[in-house]
Parts: C-alpha cells; structure tokens; sequence
C-alpha cells in the first residue's frame, strides 16, 4: 500500500500545471456540447452529417497534431535545458511548417471536396450527406489558422505556461458560441437570416481565426511569459531544428493517422447501421468528453513536466511526475466514470428527445463510464513515453489497439452477430484494455528515461 500513497509535494506541482489545461478542454467541451444540441435542433440529419465531418476533419488534422507533439517535446526539452532562445526558434521553425501544411489541406480539401465527401457518407441519407458537404466546404478554410493555432497552443505548454491558452480560449469560446447562436438561427430585427448549418461551419472559422490572431499578439506584447516573442528574434529557416521537431513529429503524425483513420472507418461501420445509430455515437463521443477532456490535460502537465525533468537530466524527477500523475489521474477518471454511469440518461436527454436515440446513447455512455480509469492509464503512460521520445512504441501500439482489437471485433461482429453499436464499444474496451497493459508495461520498464530527443 505504501508506493501507491500521493506525493502531495509533487501532487500539487501537477494540479497547478493540469488545471488550467483542464478548463481550457472543458470550456472547448462546453463549445462541442452546445454545438452538438444545436444541430439536433436542427435535426438528427444535420446531427448525424455535421458529425461525421468533424470525424473526417480530426483525421486532416493529423499532420499538424504530429508537428504538434513534436514542438511540445522539444520545447519542453529545451526549457529543461534553459535555453530559451532555442525554445523560440523551435516555435518560428514549426509555425512555418503548420503554415504550409494548413494550406496544403485546405487547397486539397476544396479541390477534391465532393469525392472525399462521397467516399465517407455515400451510404448516407441524402439529408445527411447535403448538411455535410455545406459544413465541409466552408470548415477547410479555418484550416491553416487552426493548424497554426494548435501549434503554438502546444509550445506555451511545453514551455510551462498552460494559463494563458486557457484565457485565450475562454475568451474565444465565448465568441464562438454568441456566432454560432447568431448565424444558425438568425436575429430577425437585425435582419441576420437563419443559416444553419452553413451558419455554424461559419462561426466556427471566424473563432479559429480570431484565437490564432490573439494567440500570436500575445507572444508579440505580452512581457513576462515563459514564451514570448520579438521582431529581434532569429526567424532564418533552420533545417536541423526543422529535423529534431519531425523526428517526433512523423511518429506522431503517424500515430494519429492511425488513430484518426481508424475513427474513421468505425464511423463508417456505424453509418451502415442508420441515422439513428450515428446520432448517439455522437452523443455518446460528445458525453465522453466530459471525463476525457479533464484526463487529457493532466496527460498534458505529464508531458511538460516529464520532458522539462529529462532535460534537466533529473530521471529520479521524470519518474515521479509519470507515476504521481498517473496516480491522480486515475481517481478523476474513477470519479467521472461513476458520473457518467449514474447520469447517463440525463445528459443523453439535454441532445435529443428521440427515445431510439437516447436509448443507444445510454447504453454507450455507461460503458465509457466503466471504461474511464482506464483512459487514464492509457493517455498518462502514453504522454510519458511520448514526452521520453519513445512515440514510435505509442504509434506502434495505437496500430495494434486501435485496428486489430477495436475496428477488425467491432465490424465483425456486427456483420456476422448484427450487434450494432453494441459490438463497437466491445471492439472500444479491447483496445483500451490491451493499450492501457502495453504502455504501463513498457514504462515500468524505465528505458523512456535514457532516450535522446
């Protein structure tokens, strides 16, 4: 019993560190949640098609959630280090990066949009496949602003400063729910018609826009953060500071490839199940958040603290923040689980009064209830070993998880059982099972300590 009692030193160094990241994603959930019951006011149509492109869109975010990782490991790094200086060329050569590869999407995205979205959602209803291809069209535009705006969200982070992304994003969130509220509905004595869908896909541009456009005033004239910058600052093209960030940037980019397409082609396995079936999928997932968003911002402190610790060279250091945090994360996901279960029909209510609907969503809820602890496990040891470097055990694992154990049971049993959303979230539990026993292992293993990054 003694090696499992909280260091309430360490403990508190953590929650300091987690907190703000942890209202940060509650207030994007809180964004997701009213954008959601939004568009099932519109109809479960406009529900079902808004949400599967937001699954195709987190898949295009994949080559900048790579470069992401990669900035937030070596900046973190470097900050160890203490050297500053290099932490803000990291932040320049990587805004050039997310720049390119932001516009490259979004030129790809327009030109091919129509076949992309017939591939996805041609066994859709044609309702369903109208909402999104409207939603789609005008959402790549925000593209190269929310490439750049996650970019340098993750170096303030791995810097040490998670306080100022979640005021900035607060602030941002407000704006996007008054836009979202104006343009899908209207103001009629403004004479702002109703544009639902269209009108959403809209607000939620204006608001990426407008982040990034803060995010990077701040860095400019805000003295005193942990990462600002000035005109005076070395902006030359550095190849090699370029290689260091991909080098944990392609595993990175191509574990969340992995994970995205594999999203992916369960939602499509969902699709041939009905409208129905997609609607409280994305309730479910919608839900989910509630537990997940505070459990990725302590995987988010785990990582700045564990890669700051290993640039100091203090591995003693780096091994308690992994085993505290995971520690503390655990009982949040324990807590939240037992939330979710005993509140399920509740939240499914504040989405939709479809009793099909609410009925599916349940049943989906509950079982992400049962299943927080261990998305504990499994997010905190992954940011450790991610954190360490060690990201292409992390991309090979999410390829055995996430393909052979959730999407291979999840279609099969469905084709040949005709369990439907039951067999998805059998196919979800095998792959948080075997993840969670893979990265827990090969951090009690310690050799993520001595890795160079």
């Amino acid at each position: 019993m003694k090696k499992f009692k909280l260091n309430r030193e360490i403990d508190k160094e953590i929650i300091g560190l987690a907190w703000p990241s942890i209202t940060e994603q509650i207030l994007e959930m809180m964004v997701g949640i009213i954008s959601t019951v939004f568009m099932s006011w519109i109809g479960t149509a406009a529900l079902a098609g808004v949400g599967m492109v937001n699954m195709l869109i987190n898949f295009l975010q994949t080559v900048f959630s790579g470069l992401s990782i990669g900035t937030t490991v070596v900046i973190a790094r470097v900050t160890g280090e203490g050297n500053h200086t290099e932490a803000k060329r990291t932040l320049v050569q990587s805004g050039y990066m997310a720049l390119v590869v932001g516009i490259f999407l979004l030129v790809t995205g327009k030109v091919f949009s129509n076949p992309i979205l017939n591939l996805f959602l041609r066994k859709a209803e044609v309702p369903v496949f109208n909402h999104g291809l409207t939603y789609f069209n005008i959402i790549l535009f925000s593209l190269p602003f929310f490439v750049l705006d996650i970019i340098v969200s993750g170096a303030m982070r791995g810097a040490g400063d998670t306080k100022t992304p979640m005021y900035i994003t607060g602030g941002v969130n407000i704006v996007n729910i008054i836009l979202n509220t104006i343009l899908i509905f209207g103001v009629p004595f403004l004479h702002i018609p109703s544009m639902g869908v269209a009108g959403s896909a809209i607000a939620v541009t204006a608001s990426r826009i407008i982040g990034v456009t803060v995010r990077v005033l701040v860095l400019y004239n805000r003295k005193g953060l942990k990462l600002n910058l000035s005109l005076k600052d070395n902006y030359r093209l550095s190849p090699q500071l370029m290689k260091r960030i991909i080098n944990i940037g392609v595993p990175g980019f191509i574990e969340q490839a992995v994970m995205q397409g594999g999203f992916l082609i369960l939602q499509l396995i969902i699709v041939t199940m009905g409208t129905v079936a997609m609607a409280a999928y994305q309730i479910g997932l919608n839900i989910n958040a509630i537990a997940f968003f505070p459990i990725f911002g302590f995987a988010i402190a785990n990582t700045t603290l564990v890669g700051q610790s290993l640039g100091e060279k203090n591995y003693d250091k780096a091994n308690s923040y992994s085993y505290e945090g995971l520690k503390i994360t655990m009982i949040f996901g324990f807590v939240l689980g037992i939330f979710m279960f005993a509140f399920a029909p509740l939240l499914a209510r504040i989405y939709t009064n479809d009793p099909e609907v609410i009925k599916e969503s349940v049943m989906i809820v509950r079982t992400f209830g049962v299943l927080e602890p261990l998305l504990a496990v499994l997010n905190i040891c992954s940011a450790t070993l991610k954190a360490a470097g060690d990201i292409k055990y992390v991309m090979i694992t999410s390829l055995v998880g996430l393909w052979a154990l959730r999407v291979l049971p999840s279609y099969t049993l469905d084709r040949a059982l005709g369990m439907g959303l039951i067999a998805v979230m059998i196919g979800i539990f095998l792959d948080f099972c075997s993840r969670s026993v893979m990265y827990l292992l090969r951090m009690r293993k310690g050799e993520w300590k001595y890795l160079k990054v």
